[in-house]
């Protein structure tokens, strides 16, 4: 199926369709109880029922409220964190609902994360954990399957285990996943540059799986201590990962690995760009780096060829597209999120791209997450 006619005017001059690097599903209430192995069909994530709000129970982990779930429901800050999972709109979960919601905002494909599935990292037995992942990878790679030329699904799996991971990545993959998300920042773990994540680095350079870090996945969550300060720097657990993966030389062994930095915006990126360049000449010159893995290359030689970028507004990104690279840099809408720009993503585009030759916004708009994803 195709998304020819009808679109907005303001996208009828461009020669291309505009593709959202990063949407979410809203999963259906009763996606566990249908996908979930029978041996913990009784343990199944939920909904359940509550005298002011329903509620989404997953044995000990932290859920969302229901009230936020499908967000782009609330305009002008209005957010109710309590609500009714029959309230939620059917184009979280149904393809067929979902397709006129992209029409409408002018949008020809999707690159589709989790919303519930989000938290799953934060689950401690590791057979269930591993059990409401593959149910969800299930699930998704079905609905991506209904439209393949328009949704383009993102499977995930537990670091925790990274033999388990490896064979979960190698089968959806065969079902029709388009990439691997993982936990943003392994709290409590090892870094991921450690050699035990080795294989999985080295499997996924092999599937040709880009592997997404999407902001808001922690392995751990300490609501409790985190203040605003914290909660604001969140998007700063990507640059600690990424950095780290650089200095300890994973991207020497492999080359062809694709990481994507997702609603982390990317504006901050044109300076660790530049600043890393800096600080590792000073270190070569001054003697400095008598610990650790020597880069073959300027760390700039890696975020220009091993990390992407998603956002939704980020104007400094765009205008530092010289420095990040454009062909480093995807648009996405979000939906349907809160923050999403649905439905009036087409002006939002024309915002933030004013002044930007037609060479890079189609490089931003469509080419980056189609050559990543095999999107036409």
């Amino acid at each position: 199926m195709t998304l020819a006619t009808p679109v907005p005017a303001s996208t009828q001059k461009r020669t291309y369709p505009i593709i959202s690097a990063d949407s979410h599903f809203t999963e259906p209430a009763d996606l566990w109880v249908r996908y979930i192995d029978p041996q913990y069909r009784d343990r199944a994530p939920h909904v359940e029922s509550r005298e002011t709000t329903d509620v989404i129970v997953c044995d000990s982990a932290d859920m969302f409220p229901v009230g936020v779930i499908h967000g782009v429901r609330y305009k002008g800050g209005d957010v109710k964190l309590e609500g009714r999972y029959a309230d939620v709109p059917a184009s979280g979960w149904d393809p067929e609902a979902r397709i006129p919601e992209l029409r409408l905002d002018g949008i020809a494909g999707e690159v589709l994360y989790p919303t519930i599935a989000m938290r799953f990292f934060t689950i401690e037995d590791a057979p269930f954990q591993e059990a409401c992942i593959r149910a969800y990878n299930n699930w998704a790679a079905d609905f991506g399957k209904t439209h393949p030329d328009v949704f383009k699904p993102v499977g995930i799996v537990s670091l925790d285990d990274v033999d388990v991971a490896l064979r979960e990545m190698r089968r959806f993959r065969d079902l029709g996943l388009v990439g691997v998300m993982i936990a943003v920042f392994p709290d409590g773990g090892r870094a991921y540059h450690d050699a035990s994540y080795l294989p999985f680095w080295a499997e996924a350079e092999a599937l040709g799986l880009p592997v997404s870090m999407h902001i808001a996945t922690e392995r751990r969550l300490d609501k409790q201590q985190r203040t605003p300060t914290d909660t604001f720097l969140s998007y700063t657990l990507v640059q600690r990962t990424l950095i780290g993966m650089i200095y300890a030389g994973v991207f020497d062994r492999f080359p062809r690995l694709q990481m994507i930095s997702v609603e982390n915006d990317a504006g901050w990126a044109g300076n660790l760009i530049e600043r890393m360049d800096y600080v590792e000449r000073k270190a070569r010159a001054r003697n400095l780096q008598s610990n650790g893995h020597l880069n073959r290359e300027a760390p700039s030689h890696y975020w220009r060829n091993n990390i992407s970028y998603t956002f939704m507004r980020d104007r400094t990104a765009i205008l530092a597209r010289e420095v990040i690279g454009a062909d480093r840099l995807m648009w996405s809408s979000d939906f349907p999120h809160g923050d999403s720009t649905w439905p009036d993503s087409q002006q939002v585009i024309e915002e933030q791209f004013a002044g930007v030759p037609e060479e890079d916004q189609k490089l931003i708009l469509h080419d980056n997450a189609a050559r990543l994803y095999g999107l036409p």
